[in-house]
C-alpha cells in the first residue's frame, strides 16, 4: 500500500466505523427518521474531505459535516459537527448544529442536553427558558419530571439572577398547576428563586410545592436550605411534610439527613440526632448513610467516643463496607488509637490499591505526629500520583514538608491547596507556615480567611491556640 493510500484509508476507515456504529446509537428518545439509512458514496466523500480538511479549513470541515448530518439524520454526525465547530472556537456554529439536530430529531436526550449546555456556556439565559420549555413538552412523563429537577442546576451558572428567574418561569409555567408535576415545579422554581437571593419568593414556592404534594421531598429540600432565614416558617413546612411521609413506602431518607446537618450547624445537635434516628431506612444502604452522617455529626461536635461506637455498630453489620472502614480510621484516629487506625488504612490500601484517600489519611496522620516522615511523605506522593488536582492531598504533602523542614516547598503546596479547595485545617497549615517565615499580617489574613470558611475548626482553633494568636 503506497503512502498516499494508506492516509487516505485511515480518514475513511474512520468514517466507516462512524458510519456503521451510529446506526445503532440512536439516543434513547430518538426515533429514526427517513433520512437514516446507510451512507450513500456521495456522503462517505463528503465525510471523507471535511475529515481531511478539518484542521487545515475547519469551517469548511463543519458545513460538510453538517449538512451530512442533516441529510443522514445520523445523531453521531451532528455531535461531530458540534465538535469541529468547538475546536475551531465557533461556539455559535456548535450552537446552529445542535438546533438543527434538535429540530431534526426533537426528543433526542442528548441533543437537548448539548443544546442547554450550549446556551449556559454562551449566557444566553433568555434563551435557555424556552429551550427547557420546548423540551419538557415532548418528553415523556418520567423523563419531564427528572427535567423539572435539573432546571436550578441548568440555571446556576447564569450571571443575570433575575434572567434565571425568568428564564425557570417560562421553563416551568405549563408544569405549576398540573397534579402530576406541580410539587416538583414549585420545588424548582424555588430553588432557582433562592439561588437569586429571593428568599421570600423561595418560601412562598416552597410552600406551594408542599401544598400540591405533602409528601414530595423536592419541596421539603428546599425548605431545609430556607431554614436559616424563615426558622419557623420552614420548620412548619418539614414538619408538614414529615406527617406526610411516615406512611409513604420506600421513602427516602434525604430530607431528615438534610434536616439534621442543619440542625447540627446551629448547634442543636440533640434534636439533629433524634431526627435521624426516625429517618426512613428500609434498605442496608440507607440504614449506612443515616449511621455515616450521625456520625460525622457527632465528630464534628467532638464527641468522637460516640461517633466511633457508631461507626463500629455499623461496620459489624456490614464488616466489608469500605467507606465505613475509613471513616472509623479517621475517627480511631481523633481517640489516639493510631494503631487501629493504621491497621484499617492498610487494610483499605490493600483492597482498594487504586483509591488515593487511604494512602493520604495515613501519611496525614504520620505527618501531623511527625513521626515516621520519609515514610509519611511517600504515602502521600502515591496519594497524590492517583488524584493529581486533589487540594486535600496537596494540603497533606505541604504539611509533612513542613514538617520535614523544607518551609518554601510546604508554602508552595499549601498556597497551590488552598487556591483549589479553600478549607479552614488548609488555612491553618498555610497560616502557621507563613508565620514561622516571619510574614505574620500575611498570616493572620490567611487564618481570617479560614475562620470565615469554619469557624468551629478543630485544627484552626488549635493551631491559633497553640501560637498564641489572635487574628
Amino acid at each position: 500500500m503506497t503512502v498516499v493510500r494508506a492516509l487516505l484509508w485511515v480518514p475513511l476507515l474512520a468514517v466507516v466505523l462512524l458510519a456503521g456504529g451510529v446506526a445503532g446509537a440512536q439516543s434513547r428518545s430518538a426515533a429514526p427518521t427517513a433520512a437514516s439509512r446507510g451512507l450513500d458514496a456521495e456522503l462517505f466523500y463528503q465525510l471523507l474531505l471535511a475529515e481531511l480538511t478539518r484542521h487545515s479549513d475547519p469551517g469548511a470541515a463543519y458545513s460538510l459535516t453538517l449538512e451530512a448530518a442533516r441529510r443522514s439524520g445520523h445523531p453521531q454526525l451532528y455531535r461531530r459537527a458540534i465538535d469541529i465547530a468547538l475546536g475551531a472556537r465557533a461556539p455559535n456554529a456548535a450552537l446552529e448544529a445542535v438546533r438543527a439536530w434538535v429540530q431534526a430529531q426533537p426528543t433526542d436526550d442528548d441533543a437537548r442536553r448539548i443544546q442547554l449546555q450550549l446556551l449556559a456556556g454562551l449566557q444566553r439565559t433568555d434563551e435557555l427558558g424556552q429551550a427547557l420549555r420546548d423540551w419538557l413538552r415532548v418528553a415523556e412523563p418520567a423523563r419531564r419530571l427528572e427535567i423539572i429537577g435539573a432546571v436550578p442546576v441548568v440555571l446556576a451558572r447564569a450571571a443575570e439572577p433575575a434572567q434565571a428567574v425568568a428564564a425557570a418561569q417560562t421553563a416551568l409555567q405549563p408544569w405549576l398547576t398540573q397534579p402530576a408535576t406541580a410539587a416538583v415545579a414549585w420545588a424548582a422554581l424555588g430553588s432557582v428563586q433562592l439561588q437569586a437571593g429571593r428568599k421570600d419568593e423561595a418560601l412562598q414556592a416552597a410552600t406551594r410545592a408542599l401544598q400540591a404534594e405533602a409528601a414530595e421531598p423536592a419541596g421539603a429540600l428546599l425548605a431545609v436550605q430556607l431554614l436559616p432565614d424563615h426558622p419557623e416558617a420552614a420548620s412548619a413546612l418539614l414538619q408538614r411534610y414529615l406527617q406526610a411521609s411516615r406512611t409513604r413506602p420506600n421513602a427516602s431518607a434525604d430530607v431528615h439527613l438534610a434536616w439534621a446537618q442543619a440542625l447540627a450547624r446551629r448547634g442543636e445537635l440533640p434534636a439533629a440526632l433524634r431526627l435521624l434516628e426516625q429517618a426512613p431506612a428500609a434498605s442496608a444502604a440507607e440504614r449506612r448513610r443515616v449511621r455515616m452522617v450521625q456520625a460525622r455529626l457527632l465528630r464534628d461536635a467532638e464527641q468522637d467516643q460516640a461517633a466511633y461506637d457508631t461507626l463500629a455498630e455499623a461496620l459489624r453489620a456490614d464488616p466489608d463496607d469500605p467507606d465505613l472502614s475509613y471513616e472509623l480510621a479517621l475517627t480511631a484516629e481523633r481517640l489516639g488509637r493510631h494503631d487501629e487506625m493504621e491497621r484499617l488504612l492498610r487494610a483499605l490500601i490493600a483492597r482498594r490499591p487504586d483509591d488515593p484517600h487511604a494512602y493520604n489519611a495515613l501519611g496525614y496522620s504520620l505527618a501531623d505526629r511527625g513521626v515516621r516522615l520519609d515514610e509519611a511523605r511517600q504515602l502521600i506522593q502515591e496519594a497524590l500520583r492517583r488524584a493529581p488536582d486533589d487540594g486535600y492531598i496537596m494540603d497533606s504533602l505541604g504539611w509533612v514538608e513542613f514538617r520535614l523542614g523544607n518551609v518554601e516547598e510546604a508554602r508552595r503546596w499549601l498556597s497551590r491547596a488552598l487556591e483549589l479547595k479553600p478549607d479552614a485545617e488548609i488555612a491553618a497549615h498555610l497560616g502557621e507556615v507563613l508565620w514561622t517565615l516571619g510574614e505574620r499580617e500575611e498570616a493572620r489574613r490567611i487564618w481570617r480567611q479560614g475562620l470565615e470558611l469554619d469557624a468551629r475548626n478543630r485544627a484552626l482553633r488549635e493551631t491559633l491556640r497553640r501560637l498564641g494568636v489572635e487574628p
